[in-house]
């Protein structure tokens, strides 16, 4: 797990805990984790791509996907690897009482919970830098200068017509 210095306290580190506690029974190393994703039997596991790096950095808490796909692939790889039900309910150590609590949720849904809990703490990306509008374009140079204009003369304007 990473220090406190690396990942503060928050969201973030709530998610990347959980995920862990997927990682830890088996430990398998990341090439088994990412093997195991593209050797998946659920197509949709099988079609997302994820490298060792990246899980190396979504189990450190260095990235945060922001697909729920890879998220969802991750964790099934590492279910499947340390042999723990996604679809399990979370045990609660005996402390759920149906009439005041809400139902426990899965494993699969306390991870998408704390992934988007994660999300919602993410500062929103700066805006792209907008590029400078381009110059106006220079005059065009006239044709004659004004004073080889037969109709015009020094004084402005006369009130005769030019015939």
């Amino acid at each position: 797990m990473p220090s406190k210095e690396d990942l503060p306290d928050g969201p973030r580190r709530e998610f990347v805990t959980e995920l862990r506690r997927y990682y830890r029974p088996a430990r398998p190393s990341l090439r088994e984790i990412s093997r195991a994703i593209e050797n998946h039997t659920d197509p949709k596991v099988r079609e997302i791509t994820a490298s060792a790096e990246t899980v190396r950095r979504m189990i450190t808490g260095k990235v945060l996907p922001a697909d729920r796909d890879r998220v969802y692939a991750v964790f099934r790889a590492l279910c499947d690897l340390a042999e723990i039900d996604p679809d399990a309910q979370q045990d609660h150590h005996g402390d759920y009482d149906s009439r005041y609590d809400p139902p426990p949720e899965t494993n699969w849904q306390c991870v998408q919970r704390l992934w988007d809990a994660a999300l919602e703490e993410e500062a929103d990306a700066p805006p792209l830098p907008r590029p400078a509008p381009p110059p106006p374009p220079a005059p065009a140079p006239r044709a004659r200068p004004a004073n080889e204009d037969p109709w015009a003369n020094d004084s402005g304007y006369t009130d005769e017509p030019p015939f």
